[in-house]
């Protein structure tokens, strides 16, 4: 269903570069709080869907996995998280992942050279929607609970932070920026309410000392030991 609305909203958003994707996928994604807010006898508006249960995995009958368990869960988040991320390190090394990495650096000379950009674009963005609905999926059953407010604008914007702290370009970069973002989040909360002003100076830090991102720190560093 992610990939879906994915192909449906890149289909447009695709069609516009830089800060104007940005701002249309943002657009998009709080055109889709709004429906799911308005349709509150599906949704349950402000207070959301209660006490979602977790699947079972069966076939017939016969339960093959419960995930109601909470390591059960995290070994089968565990499971998915590998496979996609050697499925996305599979697509990175193949002619397609070239092919985007091509696109990146220098998009109007692949346009001069023949390669339809705007599908392989297109073909990106519906990955990583079904990518994110995935994710969105398995945030719901950890925390049994589906808001409206998942699908609001911010919601994009801390991933956007994750990633650009981590590093932008980068496959481990996402990974990296993840674990960061959460971690300053959890330590910062023990100590004061107010920790998104601590959060927030100290990712201003890591632009100004990094601007590519902890991963430049990273490649700054091999690059050094490289010239040793």
């Amino acid at each position: 269903a992610g990939g879906f609305l994915a192909l449906l909203v890149g289909a447009l958003a695709i069609r516009r570069t830089g800060i104007y994707f940005v701002m249309l996928t943002l657009a998009f994604s709080q055109m889709a709080y709004f429906v799911a807010y308005t349709l509150s006898d599906w949704t349950g508006g402000d207070n959301g869907l209660l006490s979602v249960p977790r699947p079972e995995i069966r076939i017939g009958d016969t339960v093959l996995l419960s995930l109601a368990d909470a390591r059960v869960f995290y070994g089968f988040v565990a499971v998915l998280f590998l496979l996609i991320f050697i499925g996305a390190r599979r697509v990175i090394a193949s002619p397609f992942g070239s092919t985007l990495m091509a696109i990146r650096e220098n998009e109007t000379r692949m346009v001069a050279i023949g390669f339809p950009v705007q599908r392989y674009k297109l073909v990106a963005f519906t990955i990583a929607g079904a990518m994110a609905g995935l994710s969105g999926v398995l945030l719901v059953n950890l925390n049994s609970f589906a808001s409206p407010s998942m699908l609001q604008w911010h919601q994009s914007g801390v991933l956007m932070m994750m990633v650009i702290l981590g590093g932008v370009g980068h496959l481990y970069g996402a990974l990296i920026g993840a674990t960061a973002f959460l971690l300053l989040e959890e330590i910062l909360a023990g100590y004061t309410i107010h920790w998104q002003f601590g959060l927030g100076a100290l990712l201003l830090l890591v632009v100004l000392v990094a601007p590519n991102g902890l991963m430049s720190l990273a490649n700054r560093k091999r690059a050094g030991e490289g010239k040793k």
